[in-house]
């Protein structure tokens, strides 16, 4: 018996029907009241006298089914015709709401029968099931054996498709594993075939174990989970992959020579070789991830991962070669795929329909893919400057404020290039700290921290050299610190976070920027601690020690710093992601202004300002011991300028705070004129989306937060004068912004955009100073003036 059935509220309700459908096809009820069902969810406990009907011979007939727990067999009435035309009533995206039919069972009706998610959808009766391996080699669908060349071709561009439709976030059974051949690589006849589905086996499972490894990646990124039965039996060794590839190329090789006409025969070898070399490179970078890089290995992989790049201009131009698919058709190739073999196994839920990528693009991507990967290894070569580095010094790393005191710059630079591609950001943080507590596999995460605040700042009490280092007072002060700043796990939180896609990253750093409020407290004590010991050192008379000591806020000033990076890396993604409203843009670039970005200028003005006094009281001891010294004279030595390592840096920030400044001024005058469309006051709040957007930033407590009052009257006072002298001075803004790039040597990128924009907002706030177009109220959006909106 069903005990759903049994219930008495589902009695109840087949009764009702039932009731409803006699009372309907009864003669000369026509006319009659209208027949009310009674509300039968109010209570359980209905009895079939209490169910609201009139004729008692139905009652009879109802009870006599009460036994079986069936539904009523008679009484159905077609309501189609009464569907649609009450269909017909609602507006396009209108639901129907009842006391029993809500949103849920809505949604679970626009499901049912749609191809996309519903699972039985596409399979009609006179349907045949879709083939498996065994099932199409016996249908003599599935060929394992002689092989044109443009079949092969054409099967190692679906696969190719498979592997860049994988790693973009799609299940690997309802793209890689619709090709049949690779259910069963070892039953296939063909030499070049069967290496090139025995290389994409094993090289699913070497990417699943880096990204798994890294653990840089979201649901929506990757797929880690599929039929992996098929992966547990694999008869070939990961090792033996590129011997049985190099065999099937000396093949065709071979063969191509006797052949009049090659082509064809060298397309296979071409895609046989990049396979190799991309499966070694990959392989290498799992090896790499496991211990840690060397140097043979890493030159390793680059020549494996040039070999690649080198090969893919010959594949672009035979891609026309191979079979290619058929049009309208879910397949990629015609022979050995069925995109519906995994239909029935994937979850209720699963999404239905997956778009495989075309052939040109998916190369492309590959392309795109090894460049990432050979920008990723430069990460390995950033180590061996920081074991040796005393003082600071530039590095140019694509990144006009690339500097050797941060990885992170790196980092985000290459968060910036590699977009969603899971596997070159897995890579990296791979290479990078592959064991959560070594960086490289080798160095010590407090290594890493102190060699970062050395090269940062350079404080005397972090070289070695220096007779502070051996003080143990200062040592356990030290490392304290340094302990502090590894249990809560803050700075290499940071660089992970880095790895994650950019929507991602926004959502973590916001959850991330308020641990910095603890290390500046215990930055700030250790600050306190120097100072006082440079008061003891002055005050036994060692004037050396004392200086050496007095510098007392530069371990606040490192942490202060990589906490303005991380909120205006937080601020600035908002803009990337298209996540502020137009009228929200003001007080966005209002706080990086005024505030943030003067901070970091600030921060980084003092850092140097503290390695100048520290090189010219280096300077000035070394001159005395060599006026002290009897035995040789003091070296006359050039005068030598003094470096400015962070002159770039901050420069740069200067053009940035300009930019900033001009977008504020240039909004609040749009505004002032009704160029910027407001939301309705009783749909809107403005505090409330302020402190929305500011509030991982309401717990710091440098910088001190904003409250949306002080905002208020800080926007008020701006926007006193008439809008013709904001927009003047929303242009000073820009021109000083364009000056400031303009001085930058070997622009980058970015700072060249940056500079077509300040040019191009020069001229339009000059243009609007003057009254053009005052009357008009066009949308900025729509006009020249959306530069002015969207920086880059």
């Amino acid at each position: 018996m069903n005990p759903i059935a049994n219930a008495p509220v589902f009695q109840a309700a087949t009764a009702a029907a039932a009731a409803a459908a006699a009372w309907l096809n009864t003669p000369g009820k026509e006319d009659s009241e209208e027949f009310v069902v009674p509300n039968i969810t109010e209570s359980s406990q209905w009895a079939m006298e209490e169910a609201g009907f009139l004729d008692g011979e139905i009652q009879r007939t109802v009870r006599s089914n009460e036994d079986y727990g069936e539904y009523p067999r008679y009484g159905w009435v077609d309501i189609t015709k009464e569907f649609f035309e009450a269909c017909a009533e609602l507006n396009l995206g209108e639901l129907a709401q009842d006391m029993l039919f809500g949103l849920f069972e809505a949604m679970s009706a626009i499901e049912m029968m749609d191809p996309k998610m519903d699972v039985g959808m596409g399979y009609n009766k006179n349907d045949a099931l879709p083939h498996t391996f065994e099932s199409a080699v016996e249908a003599g669908v599935l060929k394992l054996d002689n092989l044109s060349n443009e079949e092969l071709i054409g099967t190692f561009d679906a696969l190719f498709a498979c592997i860049v439709s994988w790693l973009e976030g799609n299940s690997m059974d309802q793209v890689l594993f619709t090709c049949l051949y690779l259910h069963q690589p070892s039953s296939i006849k063909d030499k070049s075939l069967r290496s090139f589905c025995h290389a994409i086996r094993n090289l699913i499972v070497i990417i699943k174990n880096i990204i798994i490894i890294s653990s840089v990646n979201e649901e929506e990124d990757f797929q880690l989970y599929g039929n992996s039965s098929f992966l547990a039996a694999e008869d070939c060794q990961p090792t033996a992959v590129p011997t049985q590839l190099k065999e099937a190329e000396d093949d065709l090789v071979r063969i191509s020579k006797t052949e009049k006409q090659p082509e064809s025969t060298m397309a296979v070898v071409h895609r046989l070789r990049f396979m190799r070399h991309f499966y070694q490179s990959i392989f290498q970078f799992d090896c790499v991830m496991a211990s840690a890089p060397t140097e043979s290995s890493m030159n390793e992989i680059y020549k494996n991962l040039n070999a690649s790049l080198e090969l893919i201009p010959q594949i672009k131009r035979s891609i026309e070669k191979g079979i290619q698919p058929i049009p309208n058709s879910d397949s990629p190739n015609p022979i050995g795929f069925s995109p519906r073999i995994h239909d029935r196994s994937q979850p209720p839920t699963f999404p239905r329909n997956v778009k495989i990528r075309d052939r040109p693009t998916s190369i492309q991507f590959l392309e795109d893919l090894v460049h990432r990967l050979k920008y990723a290894c430069k990460v390995v070569r950033l180590r061996d400057y920081y074991s040796a580095l005393v003082t600071i010094k530039l590095l140019l790393v694509n990144d006009i404020i690339n500097f050797l005191h941060h990885y992170k710059n790196f980092f985000i630079e290459f968060s910036k290039k590699s977009g969603q591609c899971v596997l070159s950001r897995s890579v990296l943080q791979g290479l990078f700290i592959s064991n959560r507590r070594l960086i490289f596999g080798t160095i010590p995460i407090k290594d890493f921290l102190w060699d970062s605040v050395r090269a940062f700042n350079s404080p005397p009490v972090l070289n070695p050299k220096h007779p502070l280092a051996s003080d143990p007072k200062i040592q356990m002060h030290l490392d304290t610190f340094f302990r502090y700043c590894i249990s809560l796990n803050t700075f290499t939180q940071f660089i992970r976070i880095c790895g994650f896609n950019r929507a991602r990253q926004r959502d973590k750093l916001a959850r991330f920027v308020d641990s910095f409020d603890s290390i500046q407290v215990e930055a700030a004590r250790l600050d306190s601690h120097m100072t006082i010991m440079a008061n003891e050192k002055a005050a036994e008379g060692n004037e050396a020690h004392a200086t050496a000591l007095k510098h007392s806020s530069q371990f606040a000033t490192w942490v202060l710093y990589n906490c303005f990076r991380a909120m205006l890396l937080y601020l600035m993604s908002g803009f990337e992601l298209e996540l502020y409203s137009v009228h929200e843009f003001m007080y966005i670039y209002w706080y990086p202004h005024e505030l943030l970005i003067s901070f970091m200028i600030s921060a980084l003005t003092r850092t140097e300002n503290n390695l100048l006094v520290q090189e010219e009281y280096a300077e000035h001891q070394s001159k005395l011991q060599g006026i002290n010294s009897k035995n040789r004279k003091p070296k006359l030595k050039k005068n030598k300028k003094q470096q400015k390592p962070y002159r770039q840096e901050i420069v740069y920030y200067h053009a940035l705070s300009n930019m900033c400044g001009g977008f504020y001024k240039a909004l609040g005058a749009l505004t002032k004129d009704g160029r910027i469309r407001q939301p309705m006051p009783k749909f809107d709040n403005e505090e409330i989306r302020f402190n929305r957007r500011f509030v991982p930033f309401a717990t710091l407590t440098s910088p001190p937060p904003v409250s949306y009052g002080e905002f208020k009257n800080i926007r008020e006072h701006m926007m006193r004068p008439p809008s013709s002298e904001i927009y003047a001075i929303a242009a000073k803004h820009f021109d000083q912004a364009k000056n400031v790039l303009e001085s930058i040597q070997n622009p980058e990128q970015e700072i060249l955009d940056m500079l077509h924009v300040a040019k191009v907002n020069y001229v339009v706030m000059n243009v609007l100073a003057k009254g053009h177009q005052r009357i008009q109220r066009h949308n900025p959006i729509s006009t020249s003036l959306s530069i002015v909106i969207f920086p880059s």
